[in-house]
């Protein structure tokens, strides 16, 4: 595996499938993965390292790359991992677009999930914890807000993405999944085990860091450092992104240190993606 440090052995699909599961969280995406296809295309990625997720965001740029590349999906949880393994394992069937269920079918025992409650304030009563007292949520905040209920799965009735039903890009897809790799780890100990320079793309996505400001900016100047010459970060910017109002989310900290890390912006999208560039010159 080009790029990398002694890693230990290889983790493909097959091998995902056998190591990895657990308790999902996300199986779908609200990203646009359209933006995200187009921005992957613009550039020459042959290496690329990217959070996991539900897979879709991986599977998008395998798709949207302009000739073959090395694509490791890193997540700290299995079951993330193990759900972009069972895509891509039923997508190599030239089965369509698998859904959970299938999933579960096809491994009984190896993943589970709730799915995400996902409820209306105007439904909803409010405790007033001071004087113990009930009352409805006012109007406006149900135009305004949901009630998420925690540590259940993400689904979108409408699964799978854009491109699940265009054949040129599924096939192009089913090509390069032997490039597909796996990696059971925080991304941002990805350098321990990539070498400075190795990497063409680094895609950051669901990163929730309540860390100190200290700690962000030294995790994010070793990330850097995995970046080659004109290199890119893509981070996809979300409502909720800032963390606590504090800027300190990884797609804000690195656009409020990108000098410091020797990168550039290159895009900057509202509700989309933030795209810095490393700087081709120095270290």
């Amino acid at each position: 595996m080009t790029g990398q440090k002694n890693s230990g052995k290889n983790t493909g699909i097959n091998e995902a499938l056998k190591r990895f599961g657990g308790f999902v969280r996300y199986f779908d995406t609200t990203e646009p993965l359209k933006q995200l296809a187009d921005l992957v295309s613009s550039n020459d990625h042959r290496h690329i390292l990217a959070c996991c997720g539900g897979g879709d965001q991986a599977l998008t740029m395998l798709g949207a790359v302009k000739g073959k590349a090395d694509l490791w999906a890193i997540d700290i949880n299995p079951s993330q991992l193990f759900v972009l393994a069972g895509k891509a394992a039923l997508l190599k069937k030239n089965d369509p677009w698998p859904s959970f269920d299938q999933i579960q079918k096809a491994y009984p025992g190896r993943i589970a999930a709730v799915k995400k409650n996902i409820r209306s304030l105007r439904q909803m009563y409010i405790y007033h914890s001071a004087t113990g007292k009930k009352f409805l949520a006012p109007a406006e905040w149900g135009e305004k807000y949901k009630v998420v209920t925690g540590n259940e799965m993400f689904f979108l009735r409408d699964s799978g993405p854009y491109w699940k039903k265009d054949a040129p890009f599924m096939a192009r897809v089913r090509a390069r999944l032997g490039s597909l790799q796996f990696l059971r780890m925080d991304i941002f100990d990805s350098p321990d085990i990539f070498k400075p320079g190795s990497l063409d793309l680094i895609y950051l996505s669901d990163i929730f860091w309540p860390q100190a400001l200290a700690y962000h900016q030294a995790q994010l100047a070793r990330l850097a450092k995995v970046l080659s010459p004109g290199g890119r970060i893509i981070s996809f910017l979300d409502e909720g992104d800032d963390y606590m109002g504090q800027g300190i989310s990884p797609g804000r900290m690195l656009a409020l240190q990108a000098r410091n890390l020797n990168l550039k912006i290159i895009a900057d999208q509202e509700h989309g993606y933030l795209v810095l560039e490393k700087n081709r010159r120095g270290k």
